[in-house]
């Protein structure tokens, strides 16, 4: 993404200057490090709690600009009494979820369902379930790493087998800018939209952008819902994934946790 500012009169001139006298080699090159010395100013982790709780943007980009893991994130904004809009909540949104997950061959994974099926040890499951499963390339370096962590921490070796990655050549920057998500995420819905797929994001501000260009959208939660219904996922496992979601923390309909 490539952002354009104006500069004319004192300041242009002083840019000139700056060139002229050899401290900077282009202009460019003097606004970047001015940006760079206005950021250090901030605290980047405050700055992406407040734009999350201001509702501008997903888990995942606030994870992006604080610098920090995915996890990391979600407990930082636990700890600010921020709480993290992951999973669902509303039970006719899963319903939904669960038809659109059936009647699609396609299901396109972002890093929040890979974070949940990770923590769950269900990432098996979805490759069972006959689906061509994918994810944008622009999430895999990212991914490898989340994989890497879970599998040192659980002291097991996790792979993703069965999971293809595909590159988007086409430039989303302005897309994920408007609607507060990161490219990769930007990547994954277009994806999803043309490959005739489902989004799989148990981040709810994903989800909805995603259903505003006409992409439908399912969390985790229904893709388990789904390998419990045609046998790939036994119930009695379904309802310890259900039990524990509460811990990453993903929200769940109560009428699941009361039945």
């Amino acid at each position: 993404m490539v952002t354009t500012i104006e500069i004319s009169g004192y300041m242009e001139s002083a840019l000139d200057a700056l060139v002229l006298a050899g401290i900077y080699s282009s202009k460019t090159e003097a606004v970047r490090d001015a940006i760079r010395r206005l950021l250090d100013g901030f605290d980047m982790k405050e700055v992406a709690v407040k734009a999350y709780k201001n509702g501008a943007i997903s888990v995942q980009l606030a994870a992006e600009i604080s610098g920090l893991s995915l996890d990391e994130t979600v407990w930082l904004l636990i700890s600010k009494d921020v709480a993290p809009e992951l999973g669902v909540r509303d039970e006719s949104e899963l319903s939904q979820s669960v038809s659109e997950l059936r009647g699609r061959d396609v299901l396109v994974l972002d890093l929040t369902s890979v974070y949940s099926l990770l923590e769950l040890g269900l990432v098996d499951v979805v490759t069972k379930l006959g689906k061509r499963v994918v994810m944008p390339e622009a999430a895999k370096g990212k991914s490898q790493a989340m994989i890497m962590k879970f599998s040192k921490l659980r002291g097991l070796l996790v792979a993703l087998d069965g999971l293809e990655t595909v590159k988007v050549s086409r430039n989303l920057g302005e897309f994920s800018r408007k609607n507060g998500i990161t490219v990769q995420e930007a990547h994954a819905i277009y994806i999803a939209k043309k490959m005739n797929g489902v989004l799989v994001s148990d981040d709810a501000r994903a989800r909805r952008v995603a259903r505003g260009v006409g992409v439908p959208s399912a969390p985790t939660l229904a893709v388990l819902m789904l390998a419990r219904d045609v046998g790939v996922l036994a119930d009695s496992k379904f309802r310890e994934a259900l039990a524990r979601m509460g811990a990453l923390p993903l929200m769940v309909p109560q009428s699941l946790l009361s039945s």
